[in-house]
This record gives structure tokens, C-alpha cells and sequence, in this order.
């Protein structure tokens, strides 16, 4: 089985939904299709009943996080029904009205302290603010419990990672970016997982509308970064995944 360890389902449209569900069976491949904020979530929910192999879990993206943070207690059911938190995090880069900063720190800092409180593992967006999420899950002791979303920020703050035993996920562009092949070399093996952050993102990076089948070519890049064979990179996601979804 191959395992997607960051997507987004919900971003098909409806008339390509059956051609999704059909491409996740055939290659075997387990999507954890990860939600923006509670609408996406709850059609991430519709999606994992008509195709078993999607896995929804919730979360606030910082994107979605206004200038305004109202009650988020609200989530608490969702918090606790999702086998996995996310995507939450920071965006400093992407996000472009700066008032939301600090919310999103609000915002992000409540997700760690509930999923600590759940005991759940966090799939984390860091663009731009690194050092920070770094520095707030280090303080709640969660670092472990992270799963650290296409890296992209500087060595230093990904070695502090590494040293806490984050994980990270490597994504559609460990074919094309010697960054990121320069990132994937530096991770333990044991510490690696896959994602396609799809279906966007390798049209961002190729200009290509990424199905979910674009996970092998991910799995493909890493073991010829890392030099290691298909089998061994499966075994060791396929048993991450499990520590982190059966409890």
C-alpha cells in the first residue's frame, strides 16, 4: 500500500470524484485527506464513506484564520473524532494580511495543547514561521507528535527538528528540487513519509493536475534520493502509519 500522508480530496470537483476514488483503489493507496476548516472537513467525512482508503482528519488551516478567533471549543468533537490533527500551523509567507499572525499563533497553539490533551499526532503547515512552530511545540513537548508538512525553511531549524524526532513529509517535487533531495538526504528513514498535497500542487510545481496516483512517483523520488528500495521505504511508512492511527 502506498500512503498520501497530506491531501486534500475535497479540492476535486464533483464530477472528477469517481475518477479519484477509482485511481485510490487500483494502486492501493491510503490518502489522509486533511482538512482547511470545518466545511472541508465535513465533505472529507462524505468522501471516506463512499471510498474507504480516505482517511478525513480535521483541522484549521492558517489560511482560513481570520483577523477574529471566535469560540474554538466548538471543534472539540472533531478534535476528537480525527485520527490525526490537521492541517493546522502558521503561514508567514503565503498568508498575505498580516493581522492575521497573531490569531493564527492563537489558533495553532490551541490545536497543539488539544492534541496533546487527545493524544494526536499534528499535520502541520510551517511557511515562514519555522522557528516559531518549532519553539511552540517544544514547549508543549509535542515534537514528537508532529508531522512536519514539505519542509522548506532553513537547516538549522530542520536539525532541531530532526534531533526532537519529528516527522516530515516529502512531497510531488523530491523529483525536480535539489533542495529538497538535499532535505530528504539529511532525514532518518524512519522519519520520512509521502504526500502529494493534491490535487494542486504538482500543477504548482510541473503544471500538471495531480491525481492521487502521483504518490508513487513521490515514493519513486525518495528512494532515489535516499538509495533505498521500494520495499523498505513502504515497511517503514506503512508501520509509522500505523503507530499513528491505531489507538
Amino acid at each position: 500500500m502506498y500512503i498520501d500522508f497530506h491531501s486534500h480530496i475535497d479540492f476535486y470537483k464533483d464530477d472528477e470524484l469517481q475518477k479519484v476514488y477509482d485511481d485510490i483503489n487500483k494502486n492501493n493507496i491510503k490518502v489522509i485527506s486533511c482538512a482547511m476548516d470545518e466545511e472541508s472537513y465535513k465533505k472529507n467525512l462524505g468522501f471516506s464513506k463512499v471510498c474507504s482508503n480516505i482517511l478525513p482528519t480535521f483541522g484549521v488551516h492558517p489560511w482560513k484564520v481570520t483577523n477574529v478567533v471566535t469560540n474554538l471549543d466548538i471543534y472539540d468533537n472533531y478534535i476528537k473524532d480525527s485520527k490525526i490533527i490537521g492541517e493546522v500551523g502558521l503561514d508567514f509567507h503565503w498568508a498575505e494580511d498580516k493581522s492575521t499572525y497573531k490569531p493564527q499563533i492563537e489558533v495553532f497553539k490551541h490545536f497543539v495543547k488539544k492534541a496533546k490533551a487527545y493524544d494526536k499526532f499534528l499535520n502541520i503547515h510551517t511557511k515562514g514561521a519555522e522557528e516559531l512552530v518549532y519553539n511552540i511545540l517544544h514547549e508543549e513537548n509535542m515534537l514528537e507528535k508532529s508531522i512536519i508538512h514539505w519542509y522548506s525553511g532553513d537547516l538549522s531549524t530542520l536539525n532541531k527538528f530532526i534531533d526532537a524526532k519529528s516527522y516530515f513529509t516529502l512531497s510531488v517535487d523530491i523529483n525536480t528540487s535539489q533542495k529538497t533531495q538535499d532535505i530528504a538526504r539529511l532525514l532518518p528513514l524512519n522519519r520520512i513519509l509521502a504526500e502529494t498535497d493534491g490535487p494542486t500542487a504538482l500543477e504548482w510545481v510541473t503544471g500538471v493536475y495531480g491525481m492521487p496516483s502521483e504518490i508513487i512517483h513521490v515514493y519513486e523520488g525518495i528512494c532515489n534520493t535516499k538509495d533505498i528500495s521500494m520495499d523498505e521505504l513502504k515497511h517503514n511508512i506503512n508501520k509509522t502509519y500505523n503507530s499513528i492511527t491505531n489507538k
